[in-house]
């Protein structure tokens, strides 16, 4: 036999007795006492339950990352010197072709003025060569007029000769007969040699004012290499100049896209050395309305990952919110960390209220596949088995199952199922006598306890 137990409670208070217990009321307050029992008998188990739900069974795969801009640009110098303006700074949002800093530009412009010196030369060269080619061209113009005459000097000259050549063997014959004195003849032969020498010199000149042509010829083929050569030294020149004007425009830093500072690396009155080092002096992230973020999957799992798969991911920041994102890029180049291999997975986001900030840190479940809404119930609940039941033959077919419900009884009964995809937690499972109403055991819970709940 146990002891007598008795117990002074408050009235509407509850406590768990032996039903074998007597009570009564007095002075407000219940008093109950418990007797004691020979021996007790055990109830049913509890057993825990799940309800029949209609939903989508979605498969996914977890993966950390961080978010980035979808457009990250570092811009540099290529030009070295000391910084005299900064004109932005962190988290200023600019636009394309801004001025974001300015190198002192002394030395550049005197590099323009002298080459602009240097042009203003050439020109002036090429000038000077264009009016040697033009006397020249006129030199060798005079050159074949003054030719023409003295080609006709010369045909004067074999005239005067052929009349003096005649006078002479005319007075020849007449002397030969007598009728022409002696220094006629002599006179005629005089006037012939003079005739001869004459028409000698006249050729002479000639054949010098040709080759006084041939040599003005010469002289316009020279002044015209001359221009060559002087517009050759005219384009350098130019070239020359406008790459002193280039790089006196590349003083000032601007930059290339729309975006916002998201890094500075440099300060005023700095200087840069870029023959020593590429030097990144701001870092410009794009447009933050739209993000990337850089996922990595485990290579058992990325060959279940295609472009254009819908997932969703949370950040530390906003835990209590999910935002969407889809895939973009599968990179093929794996990274090994520890022997364990992963592949980036390019994620792409909208972020219209600019809360995601870039380097976060991502927990995204990207979805592989997803089955349409039908009934699902735990994954426990098709391991569950009462005590003491025997465990099913193992089927042929690998989809056959068996769970466990409660309805009207205390006893679960049970129910043949077929089962479908799983995403580790839920699965799709189709019978005929399962009903939506219907509690799922999941589990089996400790005894009930022999006590009755007494108010």
């Amino acid at each position: 036999m146990k002891l007598l137990l008795v117990s002074s409670l408050i009235v509407g208070s509850a406590v768990s007795w032996p039903m074998t217990s007597s009570w009564w009321r007095a002075g407000g307050n219940t008093h109950l006492i418990l007797a004691s029992l020979e021996g007790t008998t055990s109830s049913a188990p509890d057993y825990l339950t799940s309800s029949v739900k209609v939903e989508d069974v979605v498969k996914t795969i977890m993966a950390t990352g961080s978010l980035i801009p979808s457009l990250n640009v570092e811009v540099g110098s290529v030009l070295s010197g000391r910084i005299s303006k900064l004109k932005v700074d962190f988290n200023d949002k600019i636009v394309k072709d801004q001025v974001l800093a300015e190198l002192d530009p002394r030395t550049f412009e005197l590099a323009v003025a002298a080459s602009q010196a240097a042009v203003g030369g050439s020109k002036a060269d090429l000038k000077a060569a264009e009016v040697r080619l033009e006397r020249a061209m006129i030199e060798a113009r005079q050159a074949k007029l003054e030719r023409l005459v003295l080609a006709a000097r010369v045909d004067r000259a074999k005239v005067a000769l052929d009349i003096a050549d005649r006078e002479f063997r005319r007075k020849s014959w007449l002397q030969e007969r007598n009728a022409a004195p002696a220094m006629e003849v002599q006179d005629s032969q005089s006037r012939l040699d003079a005739a001869a020498a004459s028409l000698r010199e006249s050729q002479a000149i000639l054949e010098n004012q040709t080759n006084a042509i041939d040599a003005a010829v010469t002289g316009v083929e020279r002044a015209k290499v001359d221009i060559i050569g002087i517009r050759a030294s005219v384009d350098k020149a130019q070239a020359q100049l406008q790459t002193a004007l280039t790089e006196l425009d590349r003083t000032k830093i601007r930059s290339p896209v729309d975006g916002v500072i998201v890094g500075r690396n440099i300060t005023e009155g700095q200087t840069l050395a870029t023959g020593l080092e590429a030097k990144t002096l701001f870092t410009i992230a794009g447009d933050l309305g739209h993000m990337e973020i850089n996922a990595r999957v485990d290579e058992s799992d990325i060959g279940k990952i295609k472009v254009g798969q819908g997932a969703t991911f949370t950040v530390d920041s906003f835990p209590d919110r999910t935002f969407q994102a889809t895939v973009k890029q599968i990179r093929m180049a794996p990274q090994v960390i520890q022997n364990v291999v992963t592949y980036t997975v390019v994620l792409t986001t909208e972020n219209p209220d600019y809360i995601l900030l870039p380097g976060m840190t991502v927990l995204a479940k990207i979805t592989t596949e997803r089955t349409p809404a039908s009934m699902t119930v735990p994954l426990a609940a098709l391991r569950f088995r009462p005590q003491g039941e025997v465990a099913p033959k193992r089927s042929r077919n690998d989809r056959q199952a068996s769970l466990w419900v409660l309805r009207s009884g205390s006893q679960p009964e049970r129910l043949s199922v077929v089962r479908g995809d799983d995403n580790g937690t839920n699965v799709a499972v189709s019978s005929d006598e399962l009903r939506a109403e219907d509690r799922i055991v999941i589990g089996e819970g400790a005894p009930a306890s022999d006590h009755a709940v007494v108010r």
